[in-house]
């Protein structure tokens, strides 16, 4: 979008928070399929209709933009995951839903999850806070001792791992993909329950 073309558009006034949910959207468009540090503030700006320096009044640096839109895209996946599961499903089966929509959410938004593997490696401390949260929320089920968020961090680690691996090179289909995950992780679980380690079912 054109300055002048700003300039003639009326701006509509927005709450903050409103603002700055449609900003984070716009640039997790402009992110897709890109590298992170190839985005410029000024192509964000320009795709949430705003001027650069509202940009930077919200998110300060282009870490914490790219901390925004990685938040912005785990919140989609917790979504994904979140709307499948059912507490009234034995143990197995849910697991099992929570590989396969790990895998269908790396797989149908490949450029997103690349971008979140990126976001997720950097320091920011936005980013290092929501993962940790989510190991914190995992640990939560198996009483929040530290063997558990260690286990919390494996879980979570092998299937971001495994989905990476999976969406780079395709050489399984995706219900293989699930049960080698799943094996792992079961298999894996069960050893930690009989040593005591994670509470029994």
């Amino acid at each position: 979008m054109s300055q002048a073309a700003k300039a003639t558009k009326p701006q509509t006034r927005l709450d903050p928070a409103t603002r700055r949910a449609l900003l984070v959207q716009a640039a997790a468009e402009v992110f897709r399929g890109r590298e992170p540090g190839d985005v410029s503030f000024e192509e964000v700006a320009d795709a949430g209709g705003v001027s650069r320096s509202l940009v930077y009044a919200y998110f300060g640096d282009r870490g914490g933009l790219i901390a925004a839109v990685y938040l912005h895209n785990l919140d989609q996946l917790d979504r994904e995951v979140g709307r499948a599961l059912d507490d009234r499903l034995p143990d197995d089966v849910r697991l099992r839903t929570i590989i396969r929509r790990y895998l269908l959410f790396a797989r149908d938004n490949e450029a997103t999850w690349n971008l979140m593997a990126a976001a997720g490696a950097l320091r920011h401390p936005a980013i290092q806070a929501a993962k940790r949260e989510r190991i914190e929320r995992i640990a939560a089920s198996w009483g929040s001792t530290p063997s558990t968020r260690l286990v919390s961090r494996g879980v979570v680690g092998l299937l971001e791992a495994g989905a990476q691996d999976w969406v780079d090179h395709y050489d399984c289909g995706i219900e293989r993909a699930t049960e080698v995950l799943f094996a792992v992780l079961w298999d894996g679980l069960a050893g930690l329950r009989s040593r005591g380690i994670l509470a029994a079912s």
